[in-house]
């Protein structure tokens, strides 16, 4: 499970196993001394305890990128009916940025701190609208 959700190495997970065996007979009918019988084994893991590794998610959140939207919303907050909205009907700044980047050649940039995002964004949407 932890594979598949790629979260492997930010959890700390815990269980244990618990197994059943029982014994049947085989075939259909009551059970003899002298009857075949069969023996069958159940395991089952039950969950006791998650815990976040919080220095390993707060070393790969450092890694996620950001992503710009614009809308043409007004200063008070959006309902959330309004914001699902404004999100799928998006307009991305970095469709702008297409046009820009095929007359000046850009090499991509990574940044981290959130003014230097805002400063980029600032800069490259001014060198669209230039």
């Amino acid at each position: 499970m932890l594979k598949a959700q790629r979260v492997g190495g930010l959890l700390s997970v815990a269980w244990e196993k618990q197994s059943e065996r029982k014994t049947q007979y085989v075939g259909r009918g009551r059970g003899s001394a002298s009857r075949e019988k069969r023996v069958i084994k159940t395991t089952r893991s039950h969950l006791t305890h998650i815990a976040r590794q919080e220095d390993k998610i707060a070393a790969l959140t450092q890694q996620f990128g950001w992503k710009a939207f614009v809308t043409n919303a007004g200063q008070k907050p959006l309902s959330l009916q309004d914001a699902v909205w404004c999100y799928r009907n998006e307009y991305r700044v970095e469709r702008l940025f297409h046009r820009l980047k095929s007359r000046v050649h850009i090499a991509p940039l990574f940044v981290k701190l959130n003014d230097h995002i805002e400063g980029l964004t600032s800069l490259l949407t001014l060198g669209v609208r230039v």
